[in-house]
């Protein structure tokens, strides 16, 4: 949903005028009882704090998960028998934290 900087304008506008009558004639309060919307945004750089902080977070979760014995005794053979090969492309899915168009999962 796209919110217009002139539908903002009206609204903010419509509050003040509201506002303003209240001020004007305090024993007819309440009858402008309205409901109110704080609009407010982060700066960039608040976003990419908190974008660098959740990424941390899902980063450090995935590297304490311990892998299975299982696992480990699989790839530990296919390194000793030659089979083992090396995805480039899911190795910079993972860094990227990005799913390529060619994936299959």
């Amino acid at each position: 949903m796209r919110i217009s900087t002139n539908y903002l304008n009206t609204l903010y506008n419509t509050s003040m005028t509201r506002q303003n009558q209240n001020e004007i004639s305090p024993s007819e309060s309440g009858k402008n009882n309205y409901d109110e919307i704080t609009i407010r945004f982060a700066s960039p750089e608040a976003r990419d704090s908190k974008f660098a902080s959740t990424l941390k977070n899902v980063l450090m979760n995935e590297i304490r998960q311990t892998p299975s014995e299982e696992k480990l005794d699989l790839l530990k053979q296919r390194i000793e028998n030659g089979t083992y090969q090396v995805d480039a492309n899911k190795i910079a899915e993972r860094i990227l934290l990005y799913k390529g168009a060619d994936s299959n999962e």
